[in-house]
């Protein structure tokens, strides 16, 4: 039925090498049903975490209180469970206790869902006491045993299982999803990074649009967005129902989809939910550029405009801006005249190419301060006013001219009203 990596066959053979069980277990046999190449591999044992150590001198204990080995083998890696049954839970996260067992059977019972609670033995074959077989053949997400209960334990089990919906295209069960709907507003028991990214990894689903869609369904919105959700109607840059819709629409990558979600809000509501997300560094950057500067970007139709806003936000905003405009012209089905003709002067900037920062003048600080033009904090305004010159007008950039323009700019009223044009 399966054909395992021989690394995963070596390693249960060598557990069971030592009179131990092991199983392939959880997503890597769902995965494998499927027809997926597995991106992680999990396996459950009985064999007590010491011996695991022992029998793989390279592995690492990742879990020691649920006796969790990390085990690699050529190019696999394979965490190695022990085989338990979970207590209560207390902290919305970890059972509070666990027992281990001999039992691969109890092992299942303690899974999520029941697409996950199956196990293959290469010998014995596949273990499936809970229906998961038939859940996968139905396209069903259901969880193992009373899905308010299973929630309560975990309630980052809700994003997961709406993930899995996206991910595989799958629905969800009546019963299941009634539960998360009950049990929606348990998730702001969850740290805020952790629900983060349970729902980043949400929105890159290949069925993104669909798992949103089960996302307000269920009324989960508000404990990804807070206070600021819903946002109120269609914004400037975003209609948050034809979004849901057409998400599938946009690139998978998590700025740019972020990027679009965030449009959809007020730009106030917006900024207070990039840190109430705790985006930080790059992430928080691209996230405010976008609220801040989209009306720049539709306003830069000409080659001055565009080089302005590259030398005043950088080139890695610019092509991030215009990639949002992308996905939106995609999401929206709006005209893309403007993103063709940003394209089209951009290549001509680069062909002949225009100045865009200070470091391409043809003159630098040391030409300014040997010409007794300017010193100290004077250079870089000087360099500063000549870029914005040299943009408008790039065939002044020669030394000679940028050193005239320079000295003529070192007038008061000169360097005052220089961006003043006079009509005769």
């Amino acid at each position: 039925m399966f054909a395992l990596p021989k690394e995963i066959n070596k390693i249960i053979k060598t557990i069971e090498g030592s009179g131990f069980q092991a199983y392939v277990v959880g997503g890597s046999v769902r995965d494998e049903l499927m027809g997926l190449k597995p991106e992680d591999w999990d396996l459950a044992s009985n064999a007590p975490m010491e011996i695991v150590l022992k029998l793989f001198p390279q592995a690492i204990t990742i879990g020691e209180k649920y006796g969790v080995v990390q085990v690699t083998l050529g190019q696999i890696t394979a965490d190695v469970a022990a085989m338990r049954i979970d207590g209560n839970y207390t902290d919305y996260r970890r059972p509070d206790k666990v027992t281990f067992t001999d039992q691969i059977e109890e092992d299942l019972k303690r899974r999520d869902f029941t697409i996950n609670g199956m196990a293959f033995h290469p010998e014995r074959g596949l273990i499936d006491p809970l229906g998961g077989q038939k859940d996968l053949r139905n396209k069903l997400i259901r969880t193992i045993g009373d899905p308010q209960e299973r929630f309560t334990q975990d309630p980052l089990r809700i994003l997961r299982g709406i993930r899995f919906a996206g991910q595989l295209d799958f629905d969800l069960s009546m019963e299941t999803f009634s539960a998360m709907k009950k049990t929606a507003s348990l998730l702001e028991q969850i740290s805020m990074d952790r629900r983060r990214q349970e729902f980043e990894k949400l929105i890159l689903t290949e069925n993104a649009a669909k798992a949103l869609r089960i996302c307000v369904s269920t009324d989960i919105m508000p404990t990804i967005f807070g206070d600021s959700y819903p946002p109120k109607g269609k914004q400037d840059n975003g209609d948050l129902s034809v979004l849901i819709q057409n998400m599938n629409k946009s690139r998978s990558q998590l700025d740019l989809r972020m990027a679009l979600l965030l449009l959809c809000f007020e730009k106030q509501k917006a900024l207070k939910i990039v840190e109430e997300m705790n985006y930080s560094g790059d992430m928080a950057k691209k996230l405010a550029a976008a609220q801040n500067l989209m009306i720049d970007l539709y306003f830069a139709t000409d080659k001055y405009s565009i080089k302005r806003l590259i030398y005043q936000q950088g080139e890695d905003i610019y092509h991030f801006l215009d990639n949002v405009a992308k996905q939106m012209r995609n999401v929206y089905d709006m005209p893309g005249y403007r993103i063709e003709s940003r394209y089209y002067l951009l290549d001509e900037i680069r062909k002949f190419k225009e100045p865009i920062f200070i470091d391409q003048l043809a003159i630098n600080g040391k030409d300014l301060i040997e010409s007794g033009i300017a010193e100290g904090e004077q250079v870089g305004q000087f360099l500063n006013m000549l870029i914005e010159v040299v943009h408008k007008y790039p065939g002044l950039n020669t030394k000679p001219k940028l050193l005239k323009k320079a000295k003529d700019l070192k007038k008061p009223w000169k360097a005052k009203f220089r961006n003043i044009h006079f009509i005769r």
